[in-house]
């Protein structure tokens, strides 16, 4: 007898067969535990027994139970139901107790119920973040408990749903316990969805994986421990024959804690690869890597002096004097074009998130001016006269120091061909697309009656073009005026009536939300707005405020409110024909101080000639200097040019520019050749070379990549 129990305490089966004829074969323990030792009525009846229980448990699972066991069959990791099987099989053959085997079964019950939850807690966090950070604020939090609610209820009914258990799915006890906890682990997750960094443009995709993974186990680890937490606390409360344990609080918050942490961290860094892996696709940022080259601050300036005044017919020009005026310029431009530079992927990454719908943009593209070219427009204004006196002065006379180029793409023939056949239908014109387009290059071609029918639409038309190209961007815009994430002070609508980028209507816009964001205090009331545009978008009753210096306009957002405004008309046409819309923003950054950005809205075809059709007007006013290598082979030629044949290659430019809008716009084949250079110069009077060299591939050969 002591050799049997000796065998019950240790586990000895192997004694259990010697005892088949003991008297005390098929008694249970005072434990009221079944016996190890059965009849073979009693072990069919403990097999039976189990089967059904094991039964009951797998009917209980749902598509996500159902699922997830299924990945543990596959895997071998974990309990899993070919595990407990396996178990059944060993105390049918004697080498398992019940006892151990009802354990399995209970804790397969357990975990997967676990799993379950954590699954829907984890959808019930991806839900509620997602909507968190698209909405931000107390908004949030409140939506992210309605949203919570909706997701874990949704995903639990669903898991329900999929079992095998008839009339489960609707259970409104389990319905409601499920929505009260899906809202408190929504306020949550909205809560910690802040500790997610948005992606920063430009940087290292692997660096976002990292940083992801960071935050995102730091934030699940915070959000699973809370609503596990949440949720053994409902489920104590909800179900009558459950007693509170505090152990068992401490065991799910731990677990649902570690799985937070795990998973977090595993979406948090796919998530942060992918979404910085797109917005890299369309968002590059161009590091000034020349910050730390020594500056000959005295051969600077000097040479720009020189520059500046050759070939212009002016005496007693104090060389020494203004050269030791403008080495203090170019000093201060080193120490600014670092800070510029270091301030570059916010203020880059401020706006990527405001054009957060990049379907209509091709390329967003950064770079903070260098140390030449902000010694260029330091030493340009020190000689027209502005007072700067110290570093202060110099910062905020860069108004362009961070430059943003947003390209946004051109329309295709179909919709150009849709847009023009329409409005001319409206208008009975008998005319078509190809029509038109012949007419918008050369109106010379059509009769009188036929170019008037063509003038009374061409500019509803061409409106209707440029808004089906830029809307989605400026409404944008738009947007991010009026809550404050730009801040604007002038808007440059640069172009003629066909090639410009803004309709006039669009401007009106634009001001109407800068006229919001004055009501609202965003924009300091005391500040001028300014708006350079060839024609006229404000109007003060019967008064042409075109080219006043500055008016009061009345806000339409708040009585007695008025705005200042400064419109100009005769800046808006450049004689190279250049077109872009430039909007000088001041946005403040996370260390107190002010960007000064200018961001520019044009399209795709245009913006590679735009980058460099300012190098021939450089060298012409001096800002490129002679001695500039990268330009010599059309430095001398610019300079030297007669104002006559100045004026030729300034029609050649702006002809370029026409053609590209034209394309962009769908009036223009994509195959049309570009004018040619030696239409507009005679190539009699300038080498072949040399008009290669000034032609828009030449320009841009020049240029490099730094401006590509």
């Amino acid at each position: 007898m002591e050799n049997i129990n000796n065998a019950i305490l240790c586990g000895d089966f192997s004694l259990q067969k010697e005892c088949k004829d003991s008297d005390i074969l098929g008694k249970t323990s005072e434990t009221n535990d079944k016996s190890i030792f059965v009849t073979d009525s009693n072990e069919k009846e403990n097999i039976s027994d189990l089967r059904q229980q094991f039964s009951a448990v797998q009917d209980e699972q749902g598509f996500f139970g159902k699922l997830w066991n299924g990945f543990k069959n596959l895997t071998g990791l974990g309990l899993s139901s070919n595990v407990v099987e396996d178990e059944i099989s060993l105390y049918e053959n004697g080498e398992l107790s019940y006892n151990e085997v009802l354990s399995s079964v209970e804790s397969f019950k357990d975990k997967q119920e676990s799993m379950v939850s954590i699954i829907a807690n984890t959808f019930t966090g991806l839900a509620t973040a997602g909507f968190a950070i698209a909405t931000g604020g107390i908004g949030a939090i409140v939506g992210g408990a309605f949203v919570g609610a909706l997701t874990k209820a949704g995903i639990k009914t669903l898991d329900r749903a999929t079992n095998e258990l008839k009339g489960d799915a609707f259970d409104a006890k389990e319905i409601l316990k499920d929505g009260a906890s899906g809202a408190l682990d929504g306020i949550v997750s909205a809560a910690t969805a802040g500790m997610v960094n948005v992606p920063v443009a430009g940087q290292a995709v692997k660096e976002s994986v990292k940083q992801g993974f960071i935050q995102g186990a730091r934030s699940g680890a915070i959000t699973g421990a809370v609503t596990g937490a949440a949720d053994y606390t409902i489920e104590t409360v909800a179900e009558e024959d459950k007693n509170f344990s505090f152990a068992d609080l401490m065991s799910v918050t731990m677990q649902n804690a570690i799985s937070g942490t795990v998973f977090g961290g595993l979406f948090g860094g796919i998530g942060g690869g992918i979404s910085q892996s797109r917005l890299n696709e369309k968002v590059k940022i161009s590091h000034n890597y020349e910050l730390n080259l020594e500056v000959d601050n005295a051969a600077q300036a000097s040479d720009y002096i020189k520059n500046y005044y050759f070939n212009k017919d002016v005496d007693n020009v104090d060389i020494e004097g203004m050269t030791a005026t403008l080495e203090d310029l170019s000093v201060k431009s080193e120490n600014l074009s670092i800070k510029f530079d270091s301030q570059l992927d916010e203020f880059s990454n401020q706006l990527s998130t405001v054009f957060d719908d990049k379907s209509e943009i091709v390329l967003i593209t950064s770079r903070a001016k260098g140390q030449k070219s902000i010694f260029s427009k330091l030493a340009k204004k020190k000689l027209e006269g502005f007072q700067l006196k110290d570093i202060d002065s110099c910062y905020d006379a860069i108004s362009d120091a961070l430059g943003v180029r947003i390209q946004i793409k051109s329309l295709d023939d179909t919709q150009a061909k849709d847009i023009v056949e329409k409005i001319l239908n409206e208008n009975n014109i008998s005319a078509n697309f190809d029509d038109f387009v012949s007419y918008i290059n050369n109106a010379d071609l059509f009769d009188e009656q036929t170019a008037m029918a063509f003038s009374a639409v061409k500019n509803d038309i061409i409106d209707t073009l440029k808004t089906e190209q830029s809307q989605n961007v400026v409404n944008q815009l738009i947007k991010a005026i009026k809550k404050g994430d730009i801040k604007i002070t002038t808007l440059n609508n640069y172009g003629s009536e066909l090639t410009s980028y803004f309709t006039d209507k669009q401007i009106a816009q634009i001001v109407d939300a800068y006229d919001y964001a004055v009501s609202k205090n965003i924009v300091s009331n005391d500040k001028v707005f300014e708006i350079v545009s060839q024609n006229k978008t404000i109007n003060d009753g019967d008064i042409d405020i075109s080219n006043i210096d500055v008016i009061s306009v009345m806000s339409k957002n708040k009585d007695g409110l008025s705005i200042k405004v400064k419109q100009n008309t005769n800046k808006a046409e450049k004689i190279s024909g250049y077109a872009s819309s430039q909007i000088n923003i001041v946005n403040k950054l996370s260390d107190g101080s002010v960007a000064n950005g200018e961001l520019q809205i044009r399209g795709d075809k245009l913006n590679e000639f735009a980058e460099v059709e300012h190098i021939p007007y450089d060298i012409r006013v001096g800002k490129t200097g002679i001695n500039d290598k990268k330009y010599s082979t059309i430095c001398g030629a610019i300079k030297n040019m007669s104002e006559a044949d100045y004026n030729c290659y300034n029609n050649y430019l702006s002809d370029i520019y026409k053609a590209l809008r034209l394309k962009e716009l769908g009036l223009l084949s994509e195959s049309a050749n570009l004018p040619d250079i030696r239409n507009y110069i005679d190539s009699a009077e300038v080498s072949d070379e040399l008009l290669s060299a000034l032609s828009i591939n030449g320009l841009i050969n020049l240029a490099g990549s730094s401006h590509k």
